[in-house]
């Protein structure tokens, strides 16, 4: 992307105080950024408190390196030494609250690319990567381009950039904003994280519609509280300008969160129940199931909306994604689709990568790889094989290390309670002992008469695909879509899908032939 020679007075007018703008006058920058790595001649260099350490300790290397300008704020022991240090070679400005003004900054810097496009962002526990793929699909096959930010990366539906973040931070959500919409997108999908909605990481986003998809406890590790994390959660729903919010009203959450912006935006719930009377206070529009019918391989559906009646298949599994399916149509119709464009474009739909994913051979147990990783996850996806498999169900988890370790014996509670045989392994132990995480899972379990504990994740894999019958389902949950396990700092190649394809392609296939799903 071609950098942008900006006037620094434009770029923080409204932003620093008045005086200090007057010093900006005549002076241009080329580049804004938050990491001395990547300082360069002519950048500007925003420097604050973040998560571990404050900028300001890297700014006299930022300024060796080039920078015109060094944006700060913050209280630092050791401040005055620094600016005093910098502060005859570059231009400082203090700015109050710079790190929840980072993104505005940065989105006046690129031209305030969500703007111009149908920005619309996805949050909630579960379901954010699916509802934000399966609706870039849908606003692609009917209109220009829909670019996607989220959990499997930046960039087109088919051509997306890993980064490692759900939602990457501020400077770097604008310059994606600003490259897809140069390169003719008309939408654009954004999964936001509690983190993200915390840190200030899409603050100057102009968001045109909010979707909430559930609330369940998770990351408790940083917001400390259920309250704090949900509270993260609602700041979306609070973006300056937001045209519609799109609301789960089966989830108790939900329903308080349209209760409560209501008054201030206009509100489409979406339910699986077919009488949604109850809500009617609650809510301005509604989207809900009349009928939901399982088979092989999806679901038949009938829904009702304020466009009128449809009935329509969707090649998905699990209520969940009936729920994420109803959140998508929602946004679909707030977005001017036409109701027959909408469910014809959902029909189409495909699973995204490591949610839900199928891996099946003649004769041998039927291997479902998902993302599930919360207690309110792993019970969604396993209740949603028992609609469609009757077989045994098995459960291979386990529980991320420097993470939450409140729902490590409750994630134990939902596999007990929902499948017949579980093995506890690996899950990125990070700087954890695995045998330690392992142990504080298996004191959720009321009896471990089903359940066994190994250590190396491939090995339970096996375990469990050499065990299982043809009929039988084996889960692999937790990591879905990653390709790695994270030891220490160290990434180690490991995919639960590659090591499933392999171990149920050398099984030998059971004589009998295999049972037909419900």
């Amino acid at each position: 992307m071609k950098q942008n020679e900006v006037a620094l007075d434009f770029l923080l007018e409204g932003f620093i105080d008045d005086a200090l703008v007057e010093q900006c006058h005549g002076i241009t920058v080329n580049a804004l950024v938050q990491d001395n790595r990547k300082a360069r001649s002519g950048n500007l260099f925003i420097a604050h408190q973040g998560y571990n350490t404050h900028g300001l300790l890297y700014a006299q290397d930022a300024v060796a390196k080039g920078v015109t300008v060094v944006l700060w704020d913050g209280d630092l022991e050791n401040r005055s030494e620094i600016l005093d240090s910098i502060s005859n070679k570059v231009l400082c400005l203090h700015c109050d609250d710079l790190k929840d003004k980072v993104g505005a900054i940065a989105s006046r810097y690129y031209e305030q690319p969500s703007l111009s496009m149908n920005t619309i962002g996805v949050t909630g526990t579960d379901g954010k990567t699916s509802i934000a793929h399966f609706l870039a699909q849908c606003l692609d096959a009917y209109d220009v381009h829909c670019g996607v930010l989220g959990t499997l990366g930046n960039g087109f539906i088919n051509d997306l950039h890993p980064t490692g973040l759900t939602t990457v931070d501020a400077l770097l959500v604008q310059k994606t904003l600003a490259e897809i919409q140069q390169a003719g997108a008309r939408h654009v999908v954004m999964e936001v994280s509690s983190h993200g909605l915390d840190q200030g990481r899409v603050n100057g986003v102009a968001f045109t519609t909010a979707v909430l998809s559930n609330m369940g406890a998770d990351h408790l590790d940083y917001h400390g509280t259920l309250d704090n994390y949900a509270a993260a959660k609602k700041r979306l729903f609070y973006t300056p300008g937001l045209g519609a919010a799109v609301i789960n009203l089966d989830d108790e959450f939900g329903r308080k969160l349209a209760e409560e912006v209501r008054d201030h935006v206009c509100v489409w719930g979406y339910s699986l129940e077919k009488d949604v009377s109850a809500y009617k206070d609650i809510a301005d529009y509604f989207v809900n199931a009349q009928a939901i019918k399982p088979f092989e391989r999806g679901y038949h559906l009938s829904v009702s909306t304020p466009k009128g009646e449809a009935c329509f298949d969707i090649p998905l599994l699990g209520r969940f994604n009936v729920s994420n399916a109803l959140a998508v149509l929602s946004t679909l119709l707030v977005s001017q689709f036409s109701l027959e464009h909408a469910v014809s474009s959902l029909s189409d739909v495909r699973s995204v990568d490591g949610r839900v994913e199928i891996i099946t051979e003649q004769n041998k147990p039927t291997v479902v790889v998902d993302y599930a990783h919360t207690e309110q996850g792993l019970s969604a996806v396993c209740q949603s094989m028992r609609e469609h498999f009757e077989g045994n169900l098995w459960c291979v988890f386990g529980c991320g290390g420097d993470r939450d370790r409140s729902k490590r014996p409750l994630m134990a509670k939902v596999a007990e309670k929902y499948t017949d045989r579980i093995i506890v392994t690996t899950d990125n132990p990070r700087h954890e002992d695995p045998q330690a995480i392992i142990d504080e899972v298996m004191a959720g379990f009321s009896s471990v008469d089903n359940v066994e504990a190994v250590i190396d994740r491939r090995q339970a894999i096996d375990i469990a695909i050499t065990n299982a019958r043809s009929g039988d389902v084996v889960l692999l949950a937790g990591k879905g879509h990653e390709t790695s396990q994270i030891v220490g700092d160290v990434h180690i190649a490991f995919d639960d899908r590659r090591v499933a394809r392999e171990l149920l392609s050398s099984r030998e296939p059971d004589d009998e032939g295999s049972e037909e799903p419900a």
